[in-house]
C-alpha cells in the first residue's frame, strides 16, 4: 500500500467523491476537503483558510467553520502552521490514523518561565495551537527562546512564523546516538598512522 501511495497510484479525490456520503461529509465539508487536496497537489505551502479563500466563493467564516468542523471530526489535522491530509486519505484506504499524543505545554512553558503563567498566557499557548502549531514545535521554538535568552511569547510566535514559512517540520531531530560519535572520534585521534606499513 505504501507504494501505491508512494507513486501516487491512488486517486484520493476520486475515493473522496464517492465515499463522502458514507462518511456523513456535507457538500461544503467535501468541497473543502478537495480545495486542500488541489493546492496540496499543486504545491502550494502552507495550506491556510485565506489561500481557500483565493480560490473559492465562500467567506472566509464559512471556511473557518468548516474547517473547524473537519478537525473537530478528526479528517484533517493542523500540523506547523498547516492543514495535514493524513487522517483522511487513512480513513478513505480504511486505515487506522495515528493518535497523536499531546503534551501538558502549560507545565513545559511554566518550567521555562520559571513561574505559573497568566490567563493571558495560556490563552496565547492556545492560539499557537489554534494556528495548527504542534506541540513539538511550539516546545521547539519556546527552546529556541530559552537560548536565545529572549523568553517572550512574541518572540516564540515570530520563531514559529519563520519555521512554518521556511517548511521547517522539526528543528531539533532526535539526534545520533553520541555515544559511536565519540568512539569514532576516538579511534581516530588514537590511530597511528605512521605505522600503517601500506
Amino acid at each position: 500500500m505504501d507504494e501505491l501511495l508512494e507513486y501516487g497510484c491512488i486517486d484520493f479525490k476520486k475515493l473522496l467523491i464517492l465515499k463522502a456520503k458514507s462518511m456523513k461529509l456535507s457538500d461544503q465539508e467535501c468541497y473543502v476537503l478537495l480545495l486542500i487536496m488541489t493546492l496540496d497537489e499543486i504545491g502550494i505551502k502552507p495550506i491556510t483558510p485565506s489561500q481557500i479563500h483565493k480560490i473559492c466563493s465562500l467567506s472566509l467564516q464559512q471556511i473557518d467553520e468548516t474547517l473547524i468542523a473537519l478537525v473537530d471530526h478528526h479528517y484533517i489535522a493542523r500540523m506547523n502552521g498547516s492543514l495535514d491530509l493524513r487522517p483522511i486519505e487513512n480513513l478513505l484506504l480504511n486505515q487506522k490514523s495515528e493518535e497523536v499524543q499531546e503534551v501538558d505545554l502549560v507545565s513545559v512553558f511554566e518550567d521555562a518561565f520559571g513561574r505559573s503563567l497568566s490567563q493571558r498566557e495560556v490563552q496565547l499557548i492556545n492560539s499557537l495551537k489554534c494556528q495548527g502549531h504542534s506541540d513539538d514545535m511550539i516546545i521547539d521554538a519556546l527552546d529556541e527562546s530559552v537560548k536565545s535568552g529572549v523568553i517572550t511569547f512574541r518572540y516564540i510566535e515570530k520563531i514559529l512564523d519563520n519555521w512554518a514559512k521556511y517548511g521547517v517540520k522539526r528543528r531539533y531531530a532526535p539526534q545520533p546516538n553520541k555515544q559511536e560519535n565519540i568512539d569514532v572520534e576516538q579511534r581516530i585521534k588514537d590511530y597511528k598512522w605512521w605505522e600503517n606499513d601500506e
